[in-house]
């Protein structure tokens, strides 16, 4: 573009010529058309003061004013605050750059102050006097005072009162219009009187306009650029080629001057004709100048808009100088919106396909033209001439600009869109041929540039702009500065962001450049800033990081930079600021070396002044956003935890009431159970309490090669109060370390984890969960805090144990406590509970014990009395109560093990040795597993026992065998054993218990049983009395001390260590009611198992025989003491398993018994006595007291002799005769029927006899028995059968049952 052309015009030697001092950087292609007016302050600078008269001076920038003929005009204005003096004398060769106003604005308080203004302005005037058509001044007077009186405000003064021109006089050299206004004046006529003034400017243009039409083509002179006034010296100006010189360049003058005048039609044509005059004669400048004033023209009509953004812009605020008035609007180059606003008018119906294609369109920048859109949009819009007039009026154009609502066509001669950008290039290397034209060709690339952003053409605004550094312009620092700073904005606004930063980032260093005098770190602070957008940077870190964008190399430089810039300027804060976003953005791009040492220059940094995770506001109002150092030190694993066992709140547990049938389904509504997951992922499970210290861990590593100090480490939390402790550290290089972070949630409700805060490098910083990358970590963790509970302190009165709980639940336990005793012992525990609150009551108190037994046997260990504890209630805060815990060694004393035979030598009672013998046979057991009629009562205490099957012994021998198979001491039961129970407390208070959350902790309690005594054997034989039987047992002493026994209310025996005993214990007999209600409880077994077709019934002796057993051990406890100590305990039998004969004596016989001798009534241990040969009579009478009949009795006598040692001698056939059957057959004996039996008896010798009288039940053969109404048969079948039926054989024993007359009858028989 810049390349050499043919012919150059010659600019002479000599001295400097005369040439603009700076370009304007501010200027657009419209401003061709715009009255030239400055718009100074003077006097002392105030601004604040005066800032709302700049405002409305600015906003009347555009009037409409009526011709002499009637015809409107638009005229514009463009309001500058400085112009260079040498620019007017470009007026010739562009008259927007004559300054044709000037308004001055300035504050006084006095006479000497306003004198001060006048004579400033009246300077302004001289030093534009060769230009200036017009001006005003503007002056702000002090207020007028208000009197007071005492009490009194007296009213302001009327506003027709003194004026302020009239209190203060302008000097008399003061020539110019003044307007005055006190200070706190609306000015409510200012923007009228700044529309007169503008009226006035345009009619002394019109008049020049008008003067230079009406000049001849032969008078006209030559109008000459600055620089050309030497380079026409000598020629001959009559010449044909100077001839049309002169009139092209007086054509183009006045093509210029109608721009101005708003005549945009007439200012075309002469544009054109004057090109072709000086194209013709080879005047290169002029034509430059013509062909941008084509396109200043055209442009006017094509994109009115430019003006219209420009207008709002400027009344939007008093803007700097030099300040673009594109700026803030880096998306403004696509031709969306400015299409839009070209053809508004026809674009209502089509709004939506034409925003739709506008939006298509600027997704491209490399789109060559948008012609098309803007020629269709201006030609339907009207011609030049405007349809409303105000003669002699200014019109504020806020609004959509008036004008431009054209109803004809654009002209003919305007320039299309493409072609303005080609035009623009030929008028620059026109301009390009002239090197004092520099100025002129740098303002046409950024006018062309500014047309092209608007064309959507971004390849030809980076031409242009390419171009303006090619320009060789001599400049100030400061001027190439400003060229960078307008380039940056112009390829912000093409979407060039790079290019952009380049330039930004190349102007800031400029400012602080090597040999700069004073250098502007101020500056190129703010620029470089700006130019983050350029690097794909941003103030806000985290968004840097989600993006991972741009180059890190340029990226680590341009904030280091910065950082530079940051230090030269002072502030400490914002250089510290700007390393911890570098860490924070750049840590993964650097370099472990860089990474080091970048932490040390933090640290550094730091030192002057700590960082902090706050937003840092600068001077112009931008906004620095925190940076944290999230992966300093890097966390790699972050977990809630839950309270300790003891203290973590639990539901209290209540018992749902049956509410009925309830429908089930096993359909699961996927949808909304991926929701509720969704919703619920962050929730913790468990609830923290409130005022209860908490914990986070966190397992960090120390990235660094050096040692890392983290200080002041606190947990971030939203939502509830929550007070955090603050945690220290050193963190070792490359070693994960876990720390414990700790904090007491204040109130109740739901608290937001959010992350932990960290102090390191001298930097504080706000990790967040949901900003560490490369993690799993959910963005928080949500946990519920519930009101406070109580805490309490557990203390036993029995040592503790040396081993720990291996039950469940172990880790809710507080406290232990160790106790052995002796099977049958009792001893009891005091639990001392203290309530540790401050200010909650202990109000619920719940006890539960839980151990390694069966529930059953361990109510019988461990009791507490609940209601004695619910009477302690409520405790207050720091009180405490006492819990007595009672514990019994229940155990097994009954040998489940089968008794070793028996060899007995002494005689029991009256019976003999005979009578023992007999009763041997029935003291064997089977097997007590797997046998009905044997089986255990009470299989719930099998942990206690051991089960063997063997054979039949009967009673043990007395002495214990050591480490013999047989003995006691070979059984399981023999042995220690141990207990483990937790005794469970549940307890609650406050706001907690009325929310239904309790705590529970427990106290391990070790208990260790002891053998004490133990039964190895058992008998059963009848007493005496018919009322009582003798249970005789073998007692063995497990204990390695002497035992006191004591068996009965008088009777004691001492047993030695390991040693065994036998002892008859005196018992009475199970009463006939407590066998007529197992009976019945039998039956109504059965009949309910019958009705559910269950095969298996009960069979009345499994009934019978449990409940004499239930019997024995209620009615026989053994008391032992082991002598010289306190130690004592009871020995029970229950679970003792009798045999169906041991059963008959212990329960009361079914049969009455009336026996009569010799007509006499015989009574229990009565004397009988009669002689030899004497013949007597023996009656009995039998009578049925069971609730069912009996079958197939047969009763027998026997007559015996005992010996009294064990023998018995029935062979008495004789010495003894009786006359009539001794058996009898009684098929059947109904309930309540008596049967009577008399036989004689004959004694041959003399001596002692006994009479065995008794009754034998056979049990029933299979095939004779009756049907039972319990059977599986219809009920219709059993209508008829009568109540005796109900007790038939289904439910009689079907085994052998003798029932003896006892005692035996003792008969004395004497010689005659």
């Amino acid at each position: 573009m810049r390349a050499a052309v043919g012919l150059m015009l010659s600019h002479g030697g000599g001295g400097a010529e005369p040439a603009m001092s700076r370009p304007d950087y501010e200027q657009s292609a419209l401003h061709h058309s715009c009255l030239l007016v400055l718009l100074r302050g003077v006097g002392p600078s105030r601004a604040r003061i005066l800032q709302r008269a700049f405002e409305k001076v600015r906003r009347v920038n555009h009037i409409r004013v009526n011709d002499s003929a009637g015809n409107p005009r638009s005229i514009w204005i463009r309001f500058v605050h400085d112009h260079p003096v040498e620019h007017n004398d470009w007026g010739d060769f562009q008259t927007h750059r004559r300054l044709l106003g000037l308004i001055t604005i300035g504050k006084f308080d006095n006479q000497t102050e306003l004198n001060e203004l006048c004579r400033q302005h009246e300077s302004l005037k001289v030093r534009y006097g060769s230009t200036l058509y017009e001006s005003r001044a503007i002056f702000f007077g002090p207020d007028e005072p208000t009197l007071e009186t005492i009490g009194e405000v007296l009213a302001p003064p009327p506003a027709g009162g003194r004026r302020l021109q009239d209190e203060f006089t302008t000097p008399s050299n003061f020539k110019a219009q003044a307007f005055f206004y006190r200070e706190q004046d609306s000015c409510s006529d200012l923007e009228s009187r700044i529309g007169d003034f503008a009226s006035a400017l345009f009619w002394v243009l019109e008049s020049r306009r008008l003067e230079r039409s009406r000049e001849k083509a032969d008078k006209v002179s030559l109008l000459l650029a600055p620089f050309e006034k030497r380079d026409f010296v000598g020629l001959d100006m009559e010449s044909r080629n100077n001839r049309k010189r002169c009139v092209g360049r007086v054509m183009k003058n006045l093509a210029d001057l109608s721009l101005q005048a708003g005549l945009v039609d007439d200012a075309l044509s002469l544009y054109h004709n004057a090109n072709e005059t000086l194209r013709s004669v080879g005047d290169s400048l002029w034509v430059g100048a013509t062909e941008e004033g084509l396109c200043a023209a055209s442009a006017m009509l094509l994109y009115p808009q430019m003006r219209e953004i420009e207008t709002l812009h400027r009344n939007s605020s008093l803007q700097e100088a030099g300040t673009s008035p594109l700026k803030n609007t880096p998306e403004k180059w696509r031709a969306s919106d400015a299409t839009k606003k070209i053809n508004a008018t026809e674009a209502t119906a089509n709004n939506v396909d034409s925003t739709q294609q506008h939006r298509m369109t600027s997704n491209s920048s490399s789109c060559s033209s948008v012609s098309s859109l803007v020629t269709t949009a201006t030609n339907s819009s009207a011609s030049d001439t405007p349809t409303t007039s105000s003669s002699s009026t200014s019109t504020i154009s806020a609004a959509p600009i008036p004008g431009h609502q054209r109803n004809g066509d654009l002209p003919g001669n305007i320039l299309k869109a493409e072609e303005i950008t080609n035009y623009y290039r030929k008028a620059i290397i026109n301009y390009s041929k002239y090197r004092h034209a520099a100025t002129i060709e740098t303002e046409a690339a950024l006018k062309a540039s500014r047309i092209c952003i608007e064309q959507n053409r971004p390849l030809d605004v980076a031409m242009f702009l390419q171009n303006i550094l090619y320009i060789n312009l001599s400049m100030s620092e400061a001027e190439r500065v400003k060229r960078f700073e307008i380039i940056t904005e112009l390829y912000q606004q093409i979407g060039y962001q790079r290019k952009a930063a380049f330039f930004q980032r190349l102007a800031a260093l400029k400012h602080v450049q090597q040999g700069s005098q004073a250098p502007d770190w101020n500056q190129s602070y703010r620029l470089m800033l700006g130019s983050f957008t350029g690097y794909l940077l941003c103030l806000d870190p985290l968004e840097v990081l989600e993006n991972a964008a741009g180059w890190p190399a340029l990226q680590i430089d341009l904030v280091q930079t910065l950082i530079t810039a940051a230090r030269r300027l002072g502030h400490s804060a914002l250089a510290t600021r700007h390393m911890t976003f570098l860490l924070q953005t750049q840590w993964d791009n650097m370099s472990p070396t860089e990474q080091s040492e970048m932490a040390v220059q933090l640290q550094n940094l730091s030192a002057q002044c700590e960082g902090s995770p706050v937003p840092l506001v600068l001077e112009n109002g931008t906004v620095i956003p925190p940076a944290n150092l999230t992966d300093l030190p890097f966390c790699l694993d972050l977990q809630v935890k839950d309270l300790p066992a003891h203290l973590r709140p639990q539901r209290i547990k209540v018992a749902k009431a049956d509410s009925g049938p309830f429908l089930f389904t096993p359909i699961h509504f996927n949808s909304v159970d991926r929701r509720d997951k969704k919703k619920d992922k962050n929730k913790i499970a468990f609830q923290w309490v409130q005022n209860d210290l908490s914990e986070v861990t966190v397992r960090l590593r120390n990235p660094l090669p050096f040692e890392l100090a983290v200080t002041d480490m606190r947990l971030l939390t939203n939502g509830v109060v929550f007070e955090s402790l603050p945690q220290t550290i050193v963190l070792q290089p490359h070693v994960p370390t876990y720390v414990a972070l700790h904090g007491t949630p204040i109130e109740t409700g739901q608290l937001d984890l959010q992350g932990y805060s960290t102090h390191t490098l001298g930097v504080k910083s706000n990790c967040r969960l949901k900003h560490m990358r490369g993690r799993s970590f959910p963005p928080n963790y949500l946990v519920d805090v519930i009101p406070a509970l109580p805490r309490i302190s557990v203390k036993t009165s029995l040592p503790q144990t040396a081993t720990f709980s291996n039950m469940n639940s172990a880790d809710i336990v507080v406290t232990s406590a160790s106790l052995t005793l002796y099977n049958g012992e009792s001893s009891s525990c005091t639990i001392t509970i203290t309530n540790e609150s401050a200010t909650l009551p202990l109000e619920h108190l719940e006890v539960s014990i839980n151990s390694n037994v069966e529930q059953e046997l361990q109510k019988k260990i461990f009791r507490i009395d609940e209601e004695a504890l619910k009477a302690k209630l409520p405790v207050p805060p720091q009180g405490s109560i006492e819990i007595i815990l009672d514990v019994y060694a229940e155990a097994d004393f009954v040998c489940p093990q089968p008794p070793a035979s028996v060899h007995s030598s002494a005689a029991t009672g009256d019976y003999g040795a005979a009578s023992l013998t007999n009763y041997s046979g029935h003291a064997s057991l089977p097997s007590r597993v797997g046998s009905p009629q044997h089986r255990r009562h009470e299989p719930q205490n099998s942990s206690f026992r051991s089960t063997f099957s063997g054979g039949q012994p009967s009673l043990a021998a007395l002495s214990l065998q050591p480490g013999g198979g047989a003995g006691p001491s070979s059984l399981g039961s023999q042995y220690s054993q141990h207990i483990e129970a937790q005794v469970r407390l549940k307890y609650s208070g406050g706001e907690a218990l009325a929310a239904g959350y309790c705590r529970q902790c427990a106290v391990s309690f070790n208990l260790e049983l002891l053998p004490s005594a133990q039964i190895t054997s058992w008998d059963v034989l009848p007493a005496e009395v018919a009322s009582q039987f003798y249970l005789v047992l073998d007692i063995s002493n497990l204990t390695a001390q002497e035992m006191s026994l004591n068996y009965t209310d008088t009777k004691n025996i001492l047993i030695e260590a390991k040693e065994s005993c036998r002892v008859p214990i005196p018992v009475d007999r199970c009463s006939l009611e407590q066998v007529v209600a197992a009976r019945a409880a039998e039956v109504a077994e059965n009949l309910e198992r019958e009705l559910c077709f269950r095969t298996q019934l009960l069979s009345f002796n499994d009934a019978l025989s449990k409940l004499c057993s239930i019997h024995i051990a209620e009615r026989v406890k053994i008391n032992w003491l082991l002598t010289g100590t306190d130690i004592q305990g009871i020995a029970s039998l229950r679970g003792i398993v009798l045999s169906q004969s041991m059963v008959d004596l212990t329960a009361v016989s079914p049969l009455e018994w009336a026996i009569s001798f010799r007509e006499i009534p015989v009574q229990p241990h009565s004397e009988i006595v009669c002689t030899v040969g004497q013949r007597s009579h023996l009656s009995i009478q039998l009578a049925n007291q069971s609730l069912q009949p009996l079958r197939n009795l047969v009763l027998s006598i026997k007559f015996y002799q005992d010996y009294l040692n064990g023998m018995e001698n029935y062979n008495l056939e004789t010495r003894v005769a009786i006359s009539g059957p001794n058996r009898i057959a009684i098929p059947l004996l109904e309930k309540q029927e008596q049967k009577q039996h008399t036989c004689s008896v004959i004694f041959f010798t003399p001596g002692r006899f006994k009479a065995s009288i008794e009754c034998t039940s056979n049990p029933q053969k299979q095939s004779e028995q009756p049907a039972s109404l319990l059977t599986r048969s219809c009920p219709a079948e059993s209508e008829n059968v009568g109540p005796s039926v109900m007790f038939s054989s289904s439910y009689d024993e079907q085994q052998v049952h003798v029932w003896k007359f006892i005692p035996p009858i003792e008969v004395t028989v004497v010689e005659q």
